[in-house]
């Protein structure tokens, strides 16, 4: 089975970049346009999800609460916040914008390594 990864970012282009990079990867990827699209595809897809790379500033929830709420139901899911301008939150993985390739990809696997050694194995 491929790995899933969700790229959540209201600007279009900003997704198709991440998405980009993300299938070079072997990562099957699904889009959504903000945090509660993003939250009703997670819920649906629930573990099949590898990886969630969303943008923090977006209008109908922000970045944050989506990754939180994510969390809660998904506590093994690796996610990876992405912003021009807000900080680092110490729960998730950040890159700010903009960004290479190359710094999206060490990001992932930095979070999806990180991720392998505090999740139990039976999760």
């Amino acid at each position: 089975m491929g790995r899933i990864s969700l790229v959540v970012d209201d600007e279009p282009a900003v997704r198709k970049f991440i998405s980009a990079i993300l299938q070079r990867e072997h990562f099957q990827t699904v889009e959504a346009g903000d945090g509660a699209h993003g939250l009703r595809i997670v819920q649906e897809l629930g573990d099949e999800v590898a990886l969630i790379v969303s943008d923090i500033h977006m209008p109908n929830g922000d970045g944050v609460a989506f990754a939180q709420a994510v969390k809660a139901e998904f506590p093994a899911v690796p996610i990876i916040l992405v912003s021009g301008q807000a900080e680092r939150h110490p729960e998730f993985g950040f890159i700010r914008k903009p960004f290479l390739p190359s710094a999206l990809l060490n990001a992932v696997r930095e979070i999806v390594a990180d991720n392998s050694r505090t999740v139990p194995a039976n999760c």
